[in-house]
């Protein structure tokens, strides 16, 4: 009874679960709401609330629900929000890779999110720039999504980071980098993004997405248009 009570209520009220302190994030948390659990940092969602939207949405505009993927490389896995898109909504059967740099985010991940259940996933506790910087394989799908709170850390939107991105693609492979808007400073950051990577990658599009609390540019290079 009391976990009904819980699972109806939590559709009008918000529960905190689990609040954790990261050297990373700040702080990380696990809430309770509208029936599931999601996490969040201090300002914004960092799995399965509004960026779990996000991604759904750009993701059906480049109709991935159908597309022949093999392989993805999640940067900034947090609790496997894009995984579960992929694979418990799609049904897709993938080669996972995730590089989460929080052990407090992996950790909640891994007692509340169930990520086991993603079938060959292999996650890294490393620095996205690093991993990125010393990976030799090919994807057919990116998802750039890594954030310390709001922000994507500067290193990240280099030009030498963006061409490390674009080398991560398989031949017919898709990127999209996710960047919440939320100043000037982050939206002249978007502009300077979307000119970088059609320059450095190729042809690449921008779809700006408001999803729940918050303004999201996303911005997806499609290898097989050409131009």
């Amino acid at each position: 009874m009391a976990n009904a009570f819980k699972f109806l209520s939590s559709f009008l009220f918000t529960y905190t679960i689990e609040e954790r302190k990261s050297e990373v994030s700040g702080k990380v948390e696990v809430l309770y709401s509208n029936g599931k659990y999601v996490l969040e940092s201090s300002h914004v969602n960092y799995s399965f609330g509004g960026l779990h939207i996000v991604f759904r949405r750009a993701f059906s505009n480049f109709n991935i629900k159908n597309r022949e993927i093999k392989n993805v490389l999640i940067l900034g896995f947090g609790s496997g929000s894009v995984a579960s898109i992929l694979q418990n909504e799609y049904g897709k059967h993938l080669e996972f890779t995730g590089v989460e740099k929080d052990a407090q985010v992996i950790a909640l991940a891994k007692k509340y999110f169930s990520i086991d259940k993603y079938k060959n996933l292999s996650l890294h506790c490393r620095d996205a720039f690093e991993f990125v910087q010393n990976c030799k394989e090919k994807y057919d799908l990116v998802v750039m999504d890594v954030f310390v709170d709001l922000d994507v850390p500067e290193k990240f939107s280099e030009e030498k980071y963006i061409s490390l991105l674009g080398n991560l693609l398989s031949e017919n492979g898709i990127l999209f980098y996710n960047l919440v808007i939320h100043n000037e400073k982050t939206r002249d950051k978007g502009a300077q993004l979307f000119k970088q990577m059609n320059s450095l990658i190729g042809k690449t599009e921008w779809f700006r997405i408001f999803a729940q609390r918050t303004e999201n540019w996303v911005f997806v290079t499609d290898k097989t248009k050409k131009t």
